[in-house]
C-alpha cells in the first residue's frame, strides 16, 4: 500500500495515507461489513475477515482512491484469523475450530460466480487458531533432489498455545500424501475410536463438510512409530510422486524404505 495506513474500524476497511504535516488524511473505505476483524495484503490486493460473515477480497484502485469488492465468501464463518496464500488461494480460520480455504475464479463465465470466493479446502484443526504468519520454524527446507518441493509455508498459533506448519504441496505429492494418510487411518486406531475422516471434517453448528484439500501431517508421520511389518501392510502398491525417488515413476509401487525417507523429509519441514 505505499507506506500507507490500512485499518479495520468497525463495520468498514478504511485507508489513510500521510500529509506532509505529519497528519493522517482518510483515502478511502469500503463499507460491506459486520464487524472487520483481520486484514491481510499482498500488493494491491486486501484480504478482510469478519467477525460473522468470512472473508473479502478487495483490491485498492490508486489511480481513483478506491477500493473495489473483487470477491466474497457468502458462507456464515466467524473468522479467527485470515491469510493469503498466493493472489488466487485464500486461508481462513474459525471459531469452530476448522481451517478452510477459498478461491477467486477469474475463469467464471458469469459476474455472480466471479464475486464468489469458492470452497477448495476444509478441515476440522480442534484449535482456534488465532495467528497465521507466513514462514518456517526451520532455517531451510530439507535439500536434495529426494526433498519435497513445498512451498508457500504458513505457521499457525492458536490460543490453546499450539504452533502448525500449513505448506503448500505439488498435486503428485498430494496425491502420495493423501493416499497414505487414508491406509493408515484405515490400519490404525486413534485414542477416541473415531473414524479418521468424521473427526477431520469442517463442522460447525449449522453445517458440516467432508474434510478436503487438506493432509493430516500428525497422522502421516505415526507411520515412522509403526511396527515395520504393518508399515509394509500400509504402503504395499502406493504410487510414489514422480521424480521422489530416483528411477522411478508415479506408476511403481514404493518399497517401505523409501516411503519411510519421504515421511522422514515431509517431517524435516517444521
Amino acid at each position: 500500500m505505499n507506506g500507507k495506513l490500512l485499518a479495520a474500524i468497525n463495520s468498514s476497511v478504511r485507508l489513510f495515507e500521510w500529509t506532509p504535516e505529519k497528519e493522517l488524511r482518510l483515502e478511502c473505505s469500503h463499507f460491506n461489513f459486520i464487524t472487520a476483524l483481520y486484514l491481510k495484503t499482498k500488493g494491491d490486493f486486501v484480504l478482510a475477515g469478519d467477525i460473522m460473515r468470512s472473508v473479502c477480497l478487495l483490491a485498492y484502485k490508486s489511480v481513483e482512491s478506491t477500493f473495489e469488492e473483487i470477491a466474497r465468501d457468502y458462507n456464515p464463518n466467524w473468522m479467527t484469523s485470515v491469510e493469503i496464500i498466493d493472489e488466487d488461494t485464500f486461508l481462513g480460520a474459525e471459531n469452530s475450530f476448522n481451517m478452510y480455504t477459498v478461491q477467486k475464479d477469474s475463469a467464471a463465465t458469469t459476474d455472480e460466480d466471479r464475486m464468489r470466493l469458492q470452497g477448495v479446502g476444509a478441515y476440522h484443526l480442534g484449535e482456534m487458531v488465532n495467528v497465521f504468519r507466513r514462514g518456517s520454524l526451520v532455517m531451510n527446507h530439507v535439500t536434495g533432489e529426494s526433498g519435497p518441493p513445498v512451498h508457500t509455508p504458513i505457521l499457525y498459533g492458536s490460543v490453546e498455545g499450539g504452533l502448525g506448519l500449513i505448506a503448500q504441496l505439488p498435486e503428485d505429492y498430494y496425491k502420495f500424501v493423501h493416499d497414505l494418510e487414508a491406509r493408515i487411518a484405515k490400519s490404525t486406531t486413534n485414542a477416541l475410536r473415531v473414524e479418521h475422516t468424521v473427526y477431520r471434517s469442517f463442522t460447525t453448528e449449522k453445517r458440516t463438510e467432508p474434510v478436503n484439500g487438506f493432509v493430516d501431517g500428525d497422522l502421516v508421520e505415526t507411520l515412522l512409530d509403526l511396527p515395520r511389518d504393518l508399515v509394509g501392510q500400509i504402503v504395499q502398491g502406493i504410487h510414489l510422486p514422480v521424480g521422489a525417488v530416483e528411477n522411478t515413476s508415479s506408476r511403481e509401487g514404493g518399497t517401505v524404505d523409501q516411503v519411510i525417507k519421504l515421511v522422514e523429509d515431509l517431517a524435516r519441514i517444521h
